[in-house]
């Protein structure tokens, strides 16, 4: 009997699985590598990536912070210089979000970054910088136009008292004066146009220290002026007298080839309607304003009726000479002017009154007017 015996088949000796005992653990070994290998390059990125944020983290924090404290001195500084006071508030809002930035966690920065928060605050820091050059350029062009109007008054004066028996030495300190106003201003002209805060701001303080030039120059004007008398107290010479510019002055509308200073016009109108309403008819103007050349063609030295060219509010476009009724004390039209025309911004002088310097009935002046002549 043959008897057949069956084997199960088997690899190669030594191999189980796939591979000898020595090949399994060469496997493993490799295997092992690799994940040491894997972890390795992954510790390296968390560690470079973590620390590159925080890198990051920190100097966006660095600069915010030290943006907020920059912000923090130009609020303080800005106190009572801009132009516009709602810059300052903007800005003291964006330091106060800012600050709250930077109380937050580094992850949460990280999350939502300073960006915007910096962007903020540069923009509310800027308007700041801008209004504070708005109001320093103000307060520049505020004081040269003091010096402007007192250099303006000087001139006139200097230019008007020459030749009117004005000692030298008067008129030379008041030429001195204007030289001193003249430099002044152009120390200042030159930062006007620009946006320089500094400059600015030192031009404003030169002008404001230079104050005493311009007093210098009122008290220069002040003695050439006073040079000049005229004949009666109650007079005051002034340059402007019978040289009114013809823009400063308007024709009065129911006589037409009468002038009177454009400012005081409407006054007189209302006067004049007042008075129509109580007569009928306009107030008769018989004089009113008077050229240099004009007044110097009626004055008489040895008549009080007429004041020295320079000396007279008609000179000025002030005064008024009244007919129709209003030439003599006691009419029903005068005493209506007494008891009314000051309503109206008009009135009889003390010199023209009665028992007055010259009794003048018929002489009427704006309220505005300095003295009466």
């Amino acid at each position: 009997m043959t008897s057949t015996n069956t084997m199960p088949a088997v690899g190669p000796p030594g191999r189980k699985g796939g591979g000898t005992a020595r090949e399994r653990r060469e496997a493993k070994s490799r295997r092992r590598r690799t994940l040491r290998v894997v972890v390795a390059a992954l510790v390296v990125v968390v560690v470079l990536g973590g620390g590159g944020v925080a890198w990051w983290v920190t100097s966006e924090t660095d600069a915010l912070a030290t943006q907020s404290t920059t912000a923090k001195r130009l609020l303080a500084t800005s106190d009572g210089k801009v132009a516009e006071q709602t810059t300052r508030v903007t800005l003291s809002t964006q330091i106060t979000q800012a600050e709250a930035v930077l109380a937050e966690s580094a992850l949460t920065r990280v999350i939502t970054g300073t960006g915007d928060a910096r962007e903020s605050l540069g923009a509310a820091a800027d308007a700041v910088q801008g209004s504070m050059v708005e109001f320093a350029r103000g307060q520049v062009e505020t004081a040269r136009k003091s010096l402007a109007s007192a250099q303006a008054r000087a001139e006139k004066v200097f230019a008007a008292t020459e030749g009117q028996g004005v000692e030298d030495g008067t008129r030379a300190r008041l030429q001195s004066a204007l030289d001193a106003l003249a430099a002044v201003d152009a120390a200042a002209s030159s930062s006007v146009g620009g946006e320089d805060l500094a400059a600015l701001e030192q031009a404003a303080n030169e002008l404001s220290s230079n104050r005493s030039v311009v007093t210098q120059a009122t008290s220069a004007l002040s003695d050439a002026q006073d040079a000049i008398t005229c004949p009666a107290p109650d007079q005051t010479w002034d340059p402007d007298s019978g040289k009114v510019p013809d823009d400063a002055l308007a024709p009065i509308p129911w006589v037409d080839d009468h002038l009177v200073r454009a400012d005081v016009l409407d006054t007189l109108i209302a006067l004049d309607a007042a008075y129509q309403e109580a007569f009928g008819v306009h107030l008769t103007i018989n004089s009113s304003y008077r050229s240099y050349d004009a007044q110097k063609s009626i004055y008489d030295p040895s008549s009080p009726i007429a004041a020295p060219p320079g000396c007279s509010n008609h000179g000025l476009g002030l005064a008024v000479d009244i007919g129709g009724g209003v030439e003599a004390f006691g009419t029903e039209q005068y005493e209506w002017l007494k008891a009314h025309a000051e309503e109206y911004g008009w009135t009889h002088p003390e010199f023209a009154e009665p028992g007055g310097r010259v009794p003048e009935p018929w002489h009427w002046e704006s309220v505005l007017a300095r003295s009466g002549s």
